[in-house]
């Protein structure tokens, strides 16, 4: 028997069988997903092509070949960019927006379900709209600036390999930063007034209460938010599949795109799953210094 806490000046006695039975659905959960990522590895060093399983061990030869490609390095460029691009402004602009809408609630009524609208939107809705907007036969952009005379700004946009991976990164901007926002909110909301009343009877200012009192409290969300912002940028697929099916040529690919190609189009299972083995490789080496250096930060402050 263990002892896990009080209740009416008692403590609360449960059996180990108990404990057992309550977290028994967690360890076969986590057992599952270990067990898939331990089969995602040892299939990436197999010679497994075509529908049908071979486990012919082949040691690095599909990592190999991987590295080798250009394609491969193009699409890790991509990732790289969505991460920078991505990330930062959905996350900051998410916190800025809260803050000001908690300032000006009478806006906030009007204004929040704009930002909150793109999240029950399907991502193919979403990507088909943007695709449609950026078009640069008929899209919407071009429209409006040809109806305002910047016909000197107009653009291939998608069509163009320098601008495609932006526009797309705009649509994945409009689709989460609701989510952002929903976020902070509730932990602006957390904190207590007593702190911001205080801070405004020193004498601070709006921009001194946001940077001195707002960022430090809201600390685990931004851990929260950026964390799976960084997620999102890693697995992000629909969009690129939507608006450009990885073009022109591979220039909008990124890496979960191509390890659906190499795995389900092409039908080399190995080297799809040394793709996802990269890919898990690159999350576990960005989140884990990410969230640590966040969690001190937060804690320090």
């Amino acid at each position: 028997m263990l002892r896990l806490g009080e209740k009416g000046g008692r403590f609360i006695r449960v059996s180990r069988r108990t404990i057992f039975f309550f977290l028994l659905p967690a360890f076969v959960i986590i057992g599952v997903l270990y067990y898939m990522l331990l089969w995602t590895v040892v299939v990436s060093m197999t010679d497994w092509v075509g529908m049908n399983p071979t486990w012919k061990f082949a040691g690095f030869k599909n990592y190999k070949l991987l590295f080798s490609m250009p394609r491969f390095w193009v699409n890790m460029k991509n990732n790289i960019i969505w991460l920078v691009v991505f990330v930062v402004p959905t996350g900051v602009f998410g916190m800025i927006l809260a803050y000001l809408l908690e300032l000006f609630p009478s806006i906030s009524r009007i204004v929040r379900p704009i930002y909150l609208y793109p999240l029950v939107v399907a991502p193919i809705v979403a990507g088909t709209l943007w695709a449609w907007f950026f078009d640069p036969q008929s899209g919407v952009l071009n429209s409006i600036l040809d109806l305002v005379n910047l016909s000197n700004f107009k653009a291939g946009w998608i069509a163009d390999p320098k601008l495609a991976v932006y526009c797309m990164i705009v649509a994945g901007i409009w689709q989460n930063l609701g989510f952002a926002l929903v976020l902070y909110t509730a932990a602006i909301r957390e904190i207590p007034r007593e702190h911001i009343e205080a801070a405004k009877v020193d004498g601070a200012n709006m921009r001194q209460i946001f940077f001195h009192i707002v960022v430090p409290e809201i600390g685990h969300a931004t851990l929260i938010i950026f964390s799976l912002l960084v997620l999102y940028t890693l697995k992000v697929f629909d969009l690129v599949w939507i608006m450009t099916r990885g073009g022109p040529g591979y220039a909008t690919e990124v890496l979960p795109y191509l390890m659906y190609r190499i795995t389900f189009r092409q039908l080399l299972v190995g080297m799809g799953a040394a793709v996802a083995v990269v890919i898990l490789m690159l999350s576990i080496v960005i989140l884990i210094p990410l969230s640590k250096w966040m969690m001190a930060r937060w804690i320090e402050e």
